[in-house]
């Protein structure tokens, strides 16, 4: 709990990092930080002239299948983005560790808060999204109300699982460097495992079906498009395996972070 509270107490750290990092993705970019609107915008184009107009034919629950898409994958690309990124946070900041008042555990956070901070500015472009699609923009209509106020939760509840994968996975970075090789392979398989192009309820019964719905992703990515594009409130089973999920992924990462976190200056 001791360290817990130290992460707290450098909460200005993380926060003058974060900023450091979101501005050095952007740095001698013409359009700056607008690229953070102008990429979802663009892949939300692309989806619709794909889905909308090239293969039309989905099932009626995703449609429009174009904005059932987006509302996946905005999430998605957090979730990948912060869990690449904190893999090897470690290892790009090493020179950081060897100071003796160092932080480590801040590094790990700073990668996903940061990534973060890219899906809050992408969020602009997914609501005018909704909004249209509330409108019949995308050829039938999405609801659009009180379940938006789930999103924050959800925030939270992704952070949380995501600075456990984060914490556990760049503390065995630092030890097996094949990690980071294999982790694009891992996230590409855990993709399609994970119902961001579909939802469980339209894939046929069998045994694939009930593997796919264990996993941990499953509740998480349901919420999401509970709250964006069904525009309904997740039941409660949903919501308590979710925050089961996330709470018990940060407790064994951040264990498996404090157990080797002695070892870190010499190893990196």
């Amino acid at each position: 709990m001791e360290r817990l509270r130290d992460l707290w107490r450098h909460r200005a750290l993380v926060g003058v990092l974060v900023a450091r990092e979101v501005k050095a993705r952007y740095r001698g970019s013409v359009l700056g930080f607008f690229w953070s609107l102008l990429n979802p915008l663009l892949m939300l184009a692309v989806y619709a002239l794909v889905f909308q107009l090239l293969l039309p034919n989905r099932s009626p629950s995703t449609s429009p299948y174009a904005l059932f898409l987006f509302c996946g994958l905005l999430p998605w690309n957090w979730l990948s983005s912060s869990i690449t990124d904190g893999a090897s946070s470690l290892l790009t900041h090493g020179a950081l560790l060897r100071k003796i008042l160092f932080p480590a555990e801040v590094l790990p956070a700073v990668a996903v808060l940061a990534q973060g901070v890219h899906f809050l500015l992408a969020l602009p472009v997914l609501l005018a999204a909704l909004l249209a699609g509330a409108f019949g923009a995308f050829g039938s209509r999405v609801p659009l109300g009180w379940s938006l106020v789930q999103v924050p939760f959800l925030m939270l509840l992704e952070a949380v699982l995501l600075l456990g994968v984060a914490l556990f996975l760049a503390a065995l970075t630092v030890h097996f460097r094949d990690v980071k090789d294999l982790l694009q392979t891992v996230l590409s398989v855990l993709f399609f495992a994970t119902p961001v192009l579909y939802t469980l309820k339209d894939l046929p019964k069998g045994r694939a079906t009930g593997l796919l719905a264990l996993n941990p992703l499953a509740p998480l990515f349901s919420g999401w498009h509970d709250a964006l594009f069904y525009g309904r409130f997740s039941p409660p089973e949903t919501w308590a395996a979710a925050a089961g999920i996330s709470i018990v992924a940060f407790a064994i990462g951040w264990a498996f972070f404090d157990r080797l976190r002695d070892s870190f200056p010499e190893a990196v």
